[in-house]
């Protein structure tokens, strides 16, 4: 992190692989969620400007990627090939179980402005983009 002009920058996480992306940040500001593969796997993190040590939000053996938060801050969303394909799912942002989104393909996704839909890709190399209604998205698990 840096201050607007650039200078005084600090880490904020240490991993021994190098592939930590997929930063976003919170809807108060005050943490990042991201993905990061140590030991090879992708899991989703969350971490506290404060100066807290990443908090691991996932532990499946599948892999979670490019998480986002939910316009409210209560939920992240992110991709998962946990069901043998990407589809998006969501979990609370206190950590909890988390829950299938889209059932034909998911990848990246954002709620809209107004909080009404979740927007996303299908996948990485398919054209294109889809939403699912805030009823959907939102339902409580």
């Amino acid at each position: 992190m840096v201050r607007r002009d650039g200078r005084n920058p600090s880490q904020l996480t240490s991993f021994d692989e190098p592939a930590v992306g997929s930063p976003y940040w919170s809807p108060d500001g005050q943490q990042i969620v991201f993905d990061a593969r140590p030991g090879g796997n992708p899991d989703v993190y969350v971490i506290d400007l404060k100066g807290s040590a990443p908090r691991r939000m996932t532990s499946d053996p599948s892999e979670e990627i490019v998480p986002t938060w939910s316009r409210d801050g209560k939920w992240i969303y992110f991709a998962s090939n946990r069901t043998f394909a990407y589809e998006m799912w969501k979990m609370p942002a206190v950590g909890g179980p988390a829950v299938q989104v889209t059932h034909k393909g998911g990848f990246h996704g954002l709620e809209s402005p107004d909080g009404r839909f979740l927007y996303y890709a299908k996948s990485p190399n398919l054209p294109g983009l889809w939403r699912v209604p805030w009823t959907v998205a939102r339902k409580p698990p």
